[in-house]
């Protein structure tokens, strides 16, 4: 045995079964911030039981040979070993060994097969995937199992933001509390409590407690800051594009996350024009703001442009199909919360953007995913031509551009221009066919060629040339957003 296949930790004798540290310490969601980061579930149950220490293992035919409970760590060679039908045995020997778990290290799949996931599940075999540094990682597995100071430290600190980021609700306080620390945290009349907790990490429990009461104590926090970003992104929403771009460091000033991935939620009353339409939306705003920290946190920004309240979802990354369906719920659980009574609201929810501009084309999305669905809650989830086309026309340049090409029909005004606009658009979709165009719009196809002779005169345009066909049907599609 070399000297890697025989490390051991300090953790050993500090497992779930110890009269000495009855903890929940050895469970994967527990582990520290860390391996929280760099660890990957891969197969086998979520939690690895009674975690009796880390083993090193760089020969995959001493799995069998290491003692029950262990985490077996194997090194880059022995994962790089561990494909295919290996895997399988590897999986079988901890299985047989009483093995906790079993990481497997340096560049792995995303997925294994399904042999190996249901080996894992049979034997109560946690397999995970960790890259980056091997010492690092031992070390932290180390620290994890053995509950150490400097994991207690890690996890106070990465909580005590949870804390002072829930927005001064207590139910996301003991959330975020309770998340960072591995235990569950109940918040009542402003008392909170936590699972017992012994050692380092009780004692670093016990400062995070206090600390979320203080917060508590002081309520939420001063409106002034949240109006004035409220202003700010108005502005960055309805501004030129080339002024949006200089808000982005006084942006930044005031804490809203400009450069993070944004979703968008536009919520418009069922109401047409009128005062009755605005005063709704001053008090959907009002309960917005309060409605939108409980919920998911001041990660969300809210402010009134034009005739809509738009809010904003901001992340770090971006979160894929599942943050956009988690942003959906959420967008439910906020427009019930935020409708007062007998009153009729929609909302539309974008997909996500990264930046300023991201977040301008966002707001475009959600603006369209109401106007296409007569749903209270439309989601814009269309690929294509129609997302390339939200994108390009979010910015100023493309929006002036399409305002010169269709200006003439435009300065008609009203009913006109829109008759005109849904001529064209409907004779070019329909590849230049009169008839065709004629049956969507039931007209008469001598009424569509007549309107289609107008517009070429008003436009100065011929439609039989490709490249100004082209353009002028992506100007009226644009012109839809």
């Amino acid at each position: 045995m070399s000297t890697l296949e025989g490390y051991e930790t300090a953790g050993q004798a500090i497992c779930a079964d110890s009269p000495r540290l009855a903890l929940p310490v050895c469970r994967w969601h527990t582990f520290g911030v860390y391996l929280r980061k760099h660890l990957r579930h891969l197969a086998g149950p979520e939690l690895a039981g009674a975690a009796s220490g880390v083993r090193l293992v760089e020969d995959l035919r001493r799995v069998a040979a290491q003692p029950r409970g262990s985490v077996l760590v194997l090194t880059e060679a022995a994962s790089r070993e561990a494909g295919g039908y290996r895997l399988d045995v590897a999986l079988r020997d901890a299985a047989a060994a009483g093995a906790a778990g079993l990481v497997l290290t340096g560049d792995r799949p995303a997925e294994v097969g399904r042999t190996a996931a249901a080996l894992a599940e049979r034997g109560g075999v946690a397999l995970l995937a960790a890259g980056g540094d091997l010492a690092e990682l031992v070390v932290a597995l180390d620290r994890a199992l053995a509950g150490d100071a400097a994991d207690a430290l890690e996890r106070a600190a990465e909580a005590a933001e949870g804390v002072l980021r829930a927005g001064g609700s207590p139910e996301r306080m003991a959330a975020e509390a309770g998340a960072a620390l591995g235990v569950g945290v109940r918040a009542e009349d402003g008392v909170f409590t936590a699972e017992p907790l012994t050692g380092h990490l009780g004692r670093a429990a016990g400062i995070v407690l206090r600390l979320a009461e203080l917060a508590a104590a002081a309520g939420q926090p001063d409106e002034l800051p949240w109006r004035s970003r409220a202003r700010l992104l108005t502005e960055l929403l309805v501004a030129p594009e080339k002024q949006a771009q200089e808000l982005v460091a006084r942006a930044r000033a005031l804490g809203l996350p400009v450069d993070d991935w944004h979703v968008v939620l536009r919520l418009e009353p069922a109401l047409g024009e009128g005062p009755e339409r605005y005063a709704l939306l001053e008090t959907v705003a009002s309960r917005a703001a309060r409605a939108a920290r409980e919920i998911v946190g001041p990660s969300w920004n809210a402010a009134l442009a034009g005739d809509a309240l738009i809010v904003v979802r901001s992340r770090p990354r971006d979160e894929g199909r599942a943050g956009l369906r988690e942003a959906v719920r959420d967008a439910a659980l906020l427009l019930e919360r935020v409708r007062p009574a007998g009153a009729e609201l929609r909302c539309g929810v974008s997909t996500a953007h990264p930046g300023v501009l991201g977040l301008r084309t966002c707001a475009s999305e959600a603006r369209t995913a109401l106007r296409r669905s007569p749903l209270p809650l439309a989601t814009y989830d269309l690929a294509g031509l129609d997302r390339m086309l939200e994108e390009w026309y979010s910015s100023d340049a493309a929006q002036q551009a399409v305002r010169e090409l269709l200006q003439p029909i435009l300065d008609l005004g009203g009913e006109r221009a829109a008759r005109l606009l849904a001529i064209l658009r409907a004779y070019l979709d329909h590849h230049g066919s009169p008839a065709r165009a004629a049956a969507e719009l039931h007209m008469h196809r001598n009424a569509v060629s007549k309107n289609v002779r107008r517009i070429e005169s008003l436009l100065h345009a011929d439609l039989a040339d490709p490249q100004q066909r082209l353009a002028l049907q992506l100007a009226c599609r644009a012109a839809r957003i």
